[in-house]
Protein backbone atom coordinates (compact mmCIF):
# COMPACT_ATOMS: atom_id res chain seq x y z
CA UNK A 1 0.00 0.00 0.00
CA UNK A 2 1.45 3.37 -0.99
CA UNK A 3 0.36 5.64 1.68
CA UNK A 4 1.11 9.67 1.16
CA UNK A 5 3.60 11.49 3.60
CA UNK A 6 0.98 13.82 4.38
CA UNK A 7 -2.54 12.70 4.64
CA UNK A 8 -5.34 14.61 3.22
CA UNK A 9 -7.71 16.03 5.48
CA UNK A 10 -11.23 14.21 5.08
CA UNK A 11 -13.62 15.05 2.92
CA UNK A 12 -16.41 17.50 4.72
CA UNK A 13 -19.95 17.13 4.21
CA UNK A 14 -22.05 20.29 2.70
CA UNK A 15 -23.02 21.31 5.63
CA UNK A 16 -19.73 21.18 7.73
CA UNK A 17 -17.14 24.14 7.54
CA UNK A 18 -13.58 23.95 8.03
CA UNK A 19 -11.52 23.60 11.19
CA UNK A 20 -10.17 26.90 11.85
CA UNK A 21 -6.12 27.15 11.89
CA UNK A 22 -4.55 27.98 15.12
CA UNK A 23 -4.24 32.06 14.63
CA UNK A 24 -8.04 31.57 13.83
CA UNK A 25 -8.01 32.16 9.83
CA UNK A 26 -10.06 30.46 7.83
CA UNK A 27 -8.64 27.28 6.33
CA UNK A 28 -11.67 27.89 2.77
CA UNK A 29 -10.75 32.07 2.89
CA UNK A 30 -7.92 33.06 4.75
CA UNK A 31 -8.93 36.91 3.73
CA UNK A 32 -11.40 36.44 6.60
CA UNK A 33 -10.02 36.43 10.39
CA UNK A 34 -11.42 35.59 13.19
CA UNK A 35 -15.42 36.93 13.52
CA UNK A 36 -14.76 36.67 17.15
CA UNK A 37 -11.74 38.75 17.45
CA UNK A 38 -11.77 42.31 19.36
CA UNK A 39 -9.57 43.76 16.27
CA UNK A 40 -12.50 43.94 14.13
CA UNK A 41 -14.76 45.89 16.33
CA UNK A 42 -14.60 49.80 16.46
CA UNK A 43 -13.77 50.62 20.52
CA UNK A 44 -14.15 54.54 20.02
CA UNK A 45 -17.85 54.19 18.58
CA UNK A 46 -18.93 51.54 20.64
CA UNK A 47 -17.90 53.12 23.89
CA UNK A 48 -19.58 56.25 22.60
CA UNK A 49 -22.47 54.99 22.04
CA UNK A 50 -22.29 53.00 25.16
CA UNK A 51 -22.00 56.21 27.45
CA UNK A 52 -24.72 57.90 25.34
CA UNK A 53 -27.29 54.76 26.31
CA UNK A 54 -26.07 54.90 29.99
CA UNK A 55 -26.85 58.68 30.19
CA UNK A 56 -30.42 58.37 28.41
CA UNK A 57 -31.12 55.59 30.89
CA UNK A 58 -30.45 57.19 33.67
CA UNK A 59 -32.35 60.22 33.01
CA UNK A 60 -35.34 58.01 31.76
CA UNK A 61 -35.23 57.16 35.15
CA UNK A 62 -35.06 60.08 36.99
CA UNK A 63 -38.06 60.91 34.96
CA UNK A 64 -40.20 58.55 35.72
CA UNK A 65 -39.53 58.14 39.60
CA UNK A 66 -40.04 61.91 39.40
CA UNK A 67 -43.56 61.57 37.46
CA UNK A 68 -43.93 58.26 39.92
CA UNK A 69 -43.28 60.32 43.55
CA UNK A 70 -45.56 63.24 42.12
CA UNK A 71 -48.28 61.37 41.45
CA UNK A 72 -48.29 58.88 44.55
CA UNK A 73 -48.33 62.40 46.45
CA UNK A 74 -51.84 63.23 44.65
CA UNK A 75 -53.43 60.00 45.16
CA UNK A 76 -52.48 60.68 49.06
CA UNK A 77 -53.98 63.93 49.31
CA UNK A 78 -57.05 62.84 47.09
CA UNK A 79 -57.70 59.81 49.44
CA UNK A 80 -57.26 62.44 52.56
CA UNK A 81 -59.56 65.10 50.96
CA UNK A 82 -62.47 62.28 50.26
CA UNK A 83 -61.99 61.04 53.78
CA UNK A 84 -61.01 57.78 52.25
CA UNK A 85 -58.02 57.42 54.76
CA UNK A 86 -60.27 57.77 58.57
CA UNK A 87 -61.82 54.48 59.70
CA UNK A 88 -65.18 53.85 59.09
CA UNK A 89 -67.64 55.05 61.47
CA UNK A 90 -69.32 52.55 63.88
CA UNK A 91 -72.75 52.00 63.34
CA UNK A 92 -75.25 50.90 66.22
CA UNK A 93 -77.80 48.55 65.28
CA UNK A 94 -81.04 48.59 67.20
CA UNK A 95 -82.97 45.81 67.75
CA UNK A 96 -86.82 46.30 67.51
Amino acid sequence: MNRPSDPSPPPLNSHELPPPTADGVDIGNPEVGNPYSRKNVPTSGTSATQEAFKRLYIILLVIGLSIGVVAAIGVVNLLNRWGLTQPPQSVEETNS
